[in-house]
């Protein structure tokens, strides 16, 4: 009995060890190695044979029978994610993400799945950096984020906003308008360039279309002289009203104008020629004479006179020299200021008090700017003229 009891104690210890092994590696493993439950015995066996290939380093002939047991099996998830490794151990990343996206969208929230297509969008990433094709790789950077926890989406989000650097230095030796436009359809939420680029699309938007039709406008404004009176015609019809005027609105101030004419006819030389003529004659030619004088009484421009110099309105001048009151200069409250006080990697400005929120700006380190509002935690500052937004206050340090 003493001996059958040592080795039912030695057989459990060997089990547990085995058990503890096996659970050790399985956590490590890539792989599913169990197979699906429900198989028949020869799916079961091409099961195993596809992933003893895998395991073995025989990558070709592995994927060759993991999409035969996908043809009879299309719902397994472990089929897919086993197929996903042996195409990423032979170099095919594209195919084998598509498979590890498969086999996510059979089982979501499966994290060993999570985990390989993980790894296999970034060294892919990494690839298409070096051939410098930063758009692709920002979009498997984006897909990256998503499957990432939330304290290690801002490592990515820091990976994603290096590479739109990059993009924008192409676009800024390139220098044009429609790229400048491009990248900020692509890539309006860029604390560090999306406001430069506004800037230098609104500076490069004027050259092109205003400027080009404005003479045209000075020509159409110029050409057409017919349509509108010029200042000669405007003149000229304010001197012609002045001369009718006064004969159909002013007539008593005519009458001492007809005497003047009259006493000045008296004054000419018509009493030398009348000396020997008798008195009829006289009056009959005193007469023609003032009937003369009185239409050239009208058009003397001297009528036009008090129409041109108007009289100045007394209220207007008395506005004009009404003393404005002075208002005592007010002393502005001083404003608080923060500085701000990372490390390496600059400040990010949000739209709202909240680590979810808009990145709108970002701010690097002793920059010193004026403060809005404060709550708890965050400060509302002034990052740009005109423009607000909240940052934390563990990384700004108010000054005196």
């Amino acid at each position: 009995m003493n001996y059958k009891s040592i080795l039912h104690i030695i057989l459990m210890i060997l089990m547990v060890g085995v058990g503890g092994c096996a659970t050790g590696s399985g956590s490590m493993n890539p792989y599913f190695e169990i197979p699906p439950d429900r198989l028949l015995k020869a799916e079961q066996e091409l099961y195993n044979s596809a992933l003893d290939k895998l395991k073995n380093n025989y990558p070709e002939e592995s994927v060759a029978l993991w999409k035969r047991f996908l043809e009879h099996n299309p719902r397994s998830f472990r089929g897919y994610n086993n197929l996903g490794m042996a195409l990423y151990s032979n170099d095919q990343l594209e195919p084998s993400i598509d498979a590890f996206e498969t086999a996510l969208s059979l089982e979501p929230f499966d994290l060993k799945i999570k985990d390989n297509l993980k790894r296999a969008l970034r060294f892919q990433v990494t690839i298409l950096r070096e051939n410098k094709k930063y758009e692709t790789a920002i979009e498997h950077l984006e897909r990256v984020k998503k499957l990432t926890d939330e304290p290690k989406k801002e490592a990515v989000a820091l990976e994603i906003e290096t590479l739109q650097d990059l993009i924008y230095e192409q676009v800024k030796r390139v220098n044009t308008l429609e790229d400048y436009e491009a990248f900020l359809v692509k890539y309006p939420d860029n604390p560090k360039n999306s406001d430069e680029a506004r800037r230098k699309i609104a500076a490069m938007k004027p050259q092109e279309a205003p400027m080009g039709t404005f003479p045209e406008m000075q020509g159409e404004m110029q050409s057409a002289p017919g349509q509108r009176p010029t200042q000669s015609q405007q003149e000229s019809f304010v001197a012609e009203s002045f001369v009718v005027e006064p004969v159909e609105a002013m007539p008593t101030p005519s009458q001492p104008v007809r005497k003047e004419t009259i006493e000045i006819v008296a004054e000419t030389k018509v009493p030398e020629k009348v000396e020997d003529m008798p008195a009829e004659t006289v009056e009959e030619k005193q007469e023609p004479e003032v009937k003369e004088t009185v239409p050239t009484a009208m058009k003397r421009p001297k009528l036009a006179e008090p129409v041109r110099d108007r009289v100045p309105d007394p209220s207007a001048e008395m506005k004009r020299e009404k003393p404005t009151p002075s208002v005592p200069a007010v002393k502005p409250a001083p404003q608080k200021r923060v500085r701000i006080v990372t490390r390496k990697t600059p400040l990010r400005v949000r739209e709202s008090p909240n680590n979810k929120s808009k990145v709108v700006s970002a701010l690097s380190k002793d920059t010193v700017v004026p403060v809005l509002q404060e709550t708890k935690d965050w400060f509302q500052v002034e990052y740009e003229k005109g423009k607000k937004g909240w940052i934390v206050k563990k990384y700004s340090k108010q000054l005196p």
